[in-house]
C-alpha cells in the first residue's frame, strides 16, 4: 500500500508543479506575435479552437462557430492565435456590434463614411488575417504595441491596452482548459 501511495505521490507532486508553475508565470503582452512553428493539421480537437470557442461563449459572442477559422488563419499566416479574436473584441465587443451587414468585427477600413464589408465572418478573418500580415508582420511590426498607431492612430493607447486585456483574457481560458486536460489525465492514472 505505501509503495502505491508513493507511485501517485511522485506522479502528483510533478504534476502539481508543472500546473503551478504554467499558472503563475506572467506572459508578456508585448510579445512577438508571430510564431516560428511549422503548420501542422487543425483538427476539431485543437485545444486552440476548443479555447477560442470557450472565450467566445464567456462573451456570447456570434464569432463562437468562427474558432476554427480563426485557427487556420492564424496557422496560415504564422501569428498568434489570439490576436484576431483580442482586435474583434476590441472593435466590436467580440463581434456584436458593428455596422449592419457588413460582417466586419475588426473595423478594418472603417474611417469616417468609408467602411469595409465582408460576405461572412470567415471571409472577415481570412482578409484581415492577410492584411496584418502583409501590412504589419512582414514591415516588422509584430506586437500589439507596434500595430496600434497604424491601426488605429488616434486612440492607439487605449486600443493597445484592450486588445492585451482581450489576450489576457483569452489566456485565462487556455490555462482553465489546460488544467482541465492535466486534471482528466491524473484521474485517467489513478
Amino acid at each position: 500500500m505505501k509503495t502505491k501511495t508513493a507511485y501517485i505521490v511522485s506522479i502528483l507532486i510533478p504534476a502539481f508543479l508543472v500546473v503551478t508553475t504554467a499558472l503563475y508565470t506572467g506572459k508578456d503582452t508585448n510579445k512577438n506575435l508571430q510564431l516560428n512553428t511549422q503548420n501542422t493539421a487543425i483538427s476539431h480537437e485543437d485545444s486552440r479552437i476548443a479555447v477560442l470557442e470557450k472565450f467566445f461563449e464567456k462573451y456570447n459572442s456570434p464569432l463562437k462557430g468562427h474558432a476554427d477559422t480563426f485557427v487556420k488563419t492564424a496557422e496560415k499566416y504564422n501569428i498568434d492565435y489570439k490576436l484576431l479574436p483580442a482586435i474583434s473584441c476590441m472593435e466590436s465587443t467580440c463581434g456584436k456590434r458593428m455596422l449592419p451587414n457588413t460582417y466586419n468585427p475588426f473595423g478594418w477600413g472603417i474611417y469616417g463614411k468609408n467602411f469595409i464589408a465582408f460576405k461572412n465572418f470567415d471571409e472577415a478573418i481570412e482578409t484581415v488575417g492577410a492584411g496584418l500580415n502583409k501590412g504589419y508582420f512582414a514591415k516588422g511590426l509584430d506586437t500589439v504595441a507596434e500595430i496600434a498607431p497604424i491601426y488605429t492612430p488616434p486612440n492607439s493607447h487605449n486600443w493597445k491596452n484592450g486588445v492585451n486585456f482581450f489576450i489576457y483574457k483569452m489566456e485565462e481560458v487556455e490555462k482553465e482548459h489546460e488544467n482541465e486536460n492535466i486534471k482528466d489525465k491524473v484521474l485517467i492514472y489513478l
